[in-house]
């Protein structure tokens, strides 16, 4: 069920090309507005706010939703044209609009998709937390020197549709040298996508080689304390897209030393559930190796060893942790997970870091074999 309150603006808190965060009197005392949505709105306005999460204290930061701006109309009011793009998302919702697909017959790279896509052994990452991307992004750039790295994601729809509510994607959405596709029904990406797939497809046509591709979810994912129920789930289907098209997947673990919670204690059982029961084609699962990580992770390493596709590499601790610490120093906002910064939980960061470091090992391991 929806729950919804009028409340008036009090204060924009901030305002970006993509959203308004204002103060409110009433609700959660504070919401967000996606302007391809809705209507500009300016102190003194009556609004009327989505208070659902808020009420049952979930998602979304503790920012209601602005639903509907009080006898104001939209600033879009023309004539959706056909270079627009024709393909609806949010589909068949109040806030359904059209976008330009990268792979839409009127984009300009429609031809680029006729042919099958070949990725020749090419890694691939895949990350069900949002917040391993900025993670991922600081890694690269401390790794590369003094060039900057490129990096491509693909972002999902199996949690938050409106990229653009993430502060995370709001900063790299500034880093020229960052890419970002919002495939199915999420919408906020630099560009467009009718699925994972051809979002993959675009970068592999349209960027360097050399450039690393992330598939992930946006914030927000989902649990229930189920053994099959969860939005990362869906890292095995994107897994064995990449099989299937010749690529290899490079899986960056979640892993944590902090929860209370015991399946995700470890190594989380959304990163095994879906690698071990639905998986079948070859990944590698990179971990850190060392006495602190040994201590967590062992016992579910040994569970590994039956599962003829998985490739576990390990990378020692001592190695990956100083990076984590230039890392943050690196960031203009602190990296967290649930809340937890470096300190709190190493673990999780130190698998983030595996997976870098992993990556560009092989990658420098298969230039100097061709080579």
């Amino acid at each position: 069920m929806i729950t919804e309150e009028r409340v008036e603006v009090m204060e924009i808190i901030d305002k970006t090309e993509e959203v308004i965060r204002i103060k409110t009197k009433g609700g959660h005392g504070r919401a967000i507005l996606y302007r391809r949505l809705s209507p500009d709105t300016e102190v003194g306005d009556t609004v009327i706010v989505n208070t659902t999460a808020g009420r049952l204290n979930l998602g979304t930061g503790g920012w209601d939703i602005v639903r509907t701006v009080i006898n104001k109309q939209s600033r879009n009011q023309t004539q959706v044209k056909v270079n627009d793009g024709h393909i609806m998302k949010a589909r068949y919702l109040s806030e359904q609009h059209s976008v330009l697909a990268v792979e839409a017959p009127e984009s300009k790279h429609h031809e680029s998709f006729q042919k099958k896509l070949k990725l020749n052994n090419r890694l691939i990452f895949l990350g069900e937390l949002h917040s391993m991307l900025p993670v991922v992004w600081f890694l690269f750039q401390r790794l590369s020197g003094d060039t900057p790295q490129p990096l491509a994601v693909v972002v999902s729809d199996e949690a938050s549709l409106p990229l653009m509510m993430s502060r995370h994607m709001e900063y790299l959405h500034q880093q020229p040298d960052f890419h970002s596709i919002t495939a199915g029904q999420a919408f906020g990406g630099k560009g467009e996508s009718i699925n994972v797939v051809t979002g993959l497809q675009h970068f592999v046509n349209q960027c360097h080689p050399d450039t690393p591709i992330l598939i992930t979810l946006g914030p927000g994912v989902v649990g229930s304390n189920t053994q099959y129920g969860f939005s990362g789930l869906s890292q095995a289907s994107w897994a064995n897209y990449i099989g299937a098209l010749g690529g290899i997947p490079i899986w960056i673990p979640r892993l944590s030393s902090f929860e209370s919670r015991t399946r995700h204690q470890g190594i989380s059982h959304h990163t095994l559930t879906p690698l071990k029961e639905f998986t079948f084609v070859p990944s590698i699962l990179p971990l850190p190796e060392g006495e602190y990580s040994n201590r967590w992770i062992t016992p579910q390493i040994d569970t590994l060893k039956g599962y003829s596709h998985i490739s576990v590499k390990r990378l020692d601790e001592s190695v990956l942790l100083p990076l984590m610490e230039d890392v943050q120093s690196l960031s203009p906002f602190p990296l967290k997970t649930m809340g937890r910064t470096i300190d709190k939980d190493p673990l999780y960061f130190l698998g983030i870091a595996a997976a870098v470091c992993c990556f560009l090992k092989t990658v420098s391991d298969h230039s100097s074999t061709v080579s």
